[in-house]
């Protein structure tokens, strides 16, 4: 390896007047397990780990780690693969982490929260050797593997004999495979070896100034990346990891948690922490946090209002953008609210030592600074690859021509470098699409609506017709409470102030909340599911006859099916062109005459049947009336 200086130099605006013990290079020649074993013998009865039911001093969780390890060794001797881990967030979570480590093995984190089929599908691919579980899950994990796979249970297990010999753990052995979080798709899982965590760790650190006073939150399901720095970050430093589960506590418990604990770093998503926030009574604090770091989904700078508004002044928000496939950032910052004047969009930050950030064009030659292209990362530290896919990995992670011990990723996600050096997430490429002659980018309609005040959350859809073409822009959005009662036409207006009319989406939905998945990112899946239902439900057509004969004459003319009274134009993909053709049918199947500017509003299909109802019933009322004696 090549010789790395001892502290990092940039810690781009965070907190370099705080005294720490800076986390070495010469760690990475090592494993986890050993930098583990000098802060177990460096600080023995201080907290490690805290649940709502277990409180774990360094010295119990050490002891429970190599209870799990001698457990390990004995179910797998003879068998190959990584050893899985399928509890609910406890403590005894990051201790199995650590015990399976200190067997020689690396571990699969399993959600048992998550819906069974994907567990399933992680199950069948990670070719497991054991699998630690615990009571009732226990029985509920042998449904998941195969009955060949030996299940630990940590409630049945017993204790380990002292004294048995450890095997030699080799910096590059196996640590991790962690599968994807699957909103889309297949999951796949990503593997490190220990030198490639304890360098997330050394930076994360570095970045923070972690020391052993630090109470790190883990509100985060240990099976996702973002935990990796909630455990380790605190164990490898001597601080201490809370269990916060957020879909038990609520916003409220965990307002009190927060502040019960004594958290100082409290690392959570987005809408996670939205809801902290609104969940603080009048004039309440989160007194004793110092950082607040924010990962894992789109920030906007109304996020940094709320973080204002939560924090005692001089505490420090901490924003970081990666990939699983990244260990786990591979660009970050702390906020300085000075660089909204470069731009309205909200800053991912710049590139965390020893990774290199690219933005390239289609051809991977580097675009210029302002223009978008797709982030790709360059690193001795980023992960090995996909798990049991070799061809995938060779394709994926192809060797950097200039250092060979480096690999390069490209993200697919799209960004653009700022004229201050700080890099924005813009949208991703897979999800780029082409909608009447323009190219769009959904993320960036989600963001647009997001940062508005009256939205609390937001997420950008695509209808597609039959053969997959993309139709239109549809977004579910929820409201702050500040906007409610604002209605889907307000919001089209404002929209329409600030982006191209191509980019405005043609259907807006408010509802009460989004669909999540565990770790609480948004479920487009599940969204796209209640979407495709209710573009299909035209059950409205039958009770309204009229709505029914305009919802045909729509069909006929712009060649789709399933209109709903809800669709108009834009959202059934016509183009202007077929609004002529559309005006001009409706006009002879009614007998109507239809004003330019009627069909300028894109008009729902139920508001185009009621005001044609009204026109003809003006008519009749008219000829009434001159078919009256006496009128003229």
């Amino acid at each position: 390896m090549t010789a790395q200086p001892e502290c990092l130099p940039v810690d781009y605006g965070g907190p370099v007047d705080r005294p720490f013990e800076s986390f070495p290079y010469a760690a990475l020649e090592g494993s986890v397990i050993d930098r583990f074993d000098a802060v177990v013998r460096r600080f023995p009865t201080r907290l490690a780990v805290q649940d709502s039911a277990r409180k774990l001093t360094y010295t119990e969780l050490s002891a429970m780690a190599n209870d799990i390890a001698a457990a390990v060794t004995r179910v797998t001797s003879g068998r190959a693969g990584p050893v899985a881990i399928v509890l609910r967030s406890e403590a005894r979570f990051p201790a199995a982490m650590l015990g399976v480590l200190a067997a020689g093995r690396g571990y699969v984190p399993l959600d048992a929260d998550q819906p069974i089929a994907r567990n399933q599908l992680i199950a069948a691919e990670a070719g497991a050797a054991a699998v630690l579980s615990a009571g009732g899950l226990a029985d509920h994990v042998r449904t998941l593997f195969p009955p060949s796979v030996p299940v630990i249970d940590l409630d049945r297990s017993e204790r380990a004999p002292g004294g048995d010999p450890r095997p030699a753990i080799a910096p590059d052995d196996l640590a991790y495979v962690i599968y994807t979080s699957g909103s889309t798709g297949t999951p796949k899982g990503i593997y490190q070896n220990h030198r490639g965590l304890l360098h997330d760790v050394l930076q994360f650190t570095n970045a923070l100034h972690l020391d052993p006073e630090d109470r790190l939150s883990l509100a985060y399901s240990p099976s996702v990346i973002g935990a990796i720095r909630d455990v380790y970050g605190a164990l490898l430093n001597g601080a201490s990891t809370h269990v916060l589960p957020p879909r038990q506590l609520g916003p409220a418990g965990l307002v009190r948690e927060i502040r019960a604990r004594g958290i100082t770093i409290l690392h959570a998503v987005p809408v996670l922490f939205r809801r902290v926030v609104e969940a603080l009574g009048p004039g309440e604090t989160l007194d004793g946090v110092r950082v607040v770091y924010l990962a894992s989904d789109r920030i906007t700078w109304g996020d940094a209002v709320g973080f204002r508004r939560a924090v005692r002044p001089g505490v420090s928000l901490y924003v970081t953008w990666g990939q699983t496939e990244c260990t786990t950032v591979h660009s970050h910052w702390f906020v300085d609210e000075a660089a909204r004047a470069h731009g309205e969009g909200f800053p991912a930050g710049r590139a965390v030592p020893d990774r290199t950030v690219t933005i390239v064009d289609l051809a991977g030659q580097p675009v210029a600074d302002g223009e978008v292209g797709e982030v790709v990362v360059t690193s001795r530290y980023i992960a090995l690859g996909y798990w049991r896919a070799p061809e995938r990995t060779r394709l994926a992670f192809p060797t950097d021509p200039a250092d060979p011990a480096a690999r390069v990723f490209r993200t697919g996600d799209l960004g653009r470098r700022r004229s201050d050096g700080l890099v924005e997430f813009v949208g991703r490429r897979d999800l780029q699409i082409k909608l009447r002659g323009h190219r769009i980018e959904p993320a960036e309609v989600e963001h647009a609506i997001a940062k508005r005040p009256e939205v609390a959350d937001a997420a950008v859809l695509v209808r597609r017709s039959a053969t997959g073409i993309p139709r239109s822009l549809v977004a579910y959005v929820v409201l702050s409470p500040g906007g409610r009662g604002m209605l889907p036409r307000h919001l089209t207006a404002l929209l329409e102030r600030s982006l191209p009319r191509y980019m405005v989406p043609s259907s807006i939905i408010v509802v009460k909340e989004l669909p999540r998945l565990p770790n609480l990112k948004i479920d487009r899946s599940t969204l796209a599911r209640i979407d495709a239902s209710r573009g299909s439900d035209v059950s409205d057509r039958a009770a309204d006859l009229m709505v029914d004969e305009v919802a045909k004459v729509f069909e006929a003319v712009l060649g789709v099916d399933g209109a709903t009274g809800d669709d108009n134009v834009a959202s059934l993909g016509g183009d202007s062109l077929q609004v002529q053709n559309l005006v001009t049918e409706l006009e002879r199947r009614f007998s109507i005459v239809i004003a330019d500017d009627l069909m300028e509003t894109t008009p729902t299909i139920r508001d185009l049947a009621r005001w044609i109802a009204a026109q003809r019933l003006a008519a009749e009322q008219q000829d009434a009336y001159e078919r009256e004696p006496g009128t003229s």
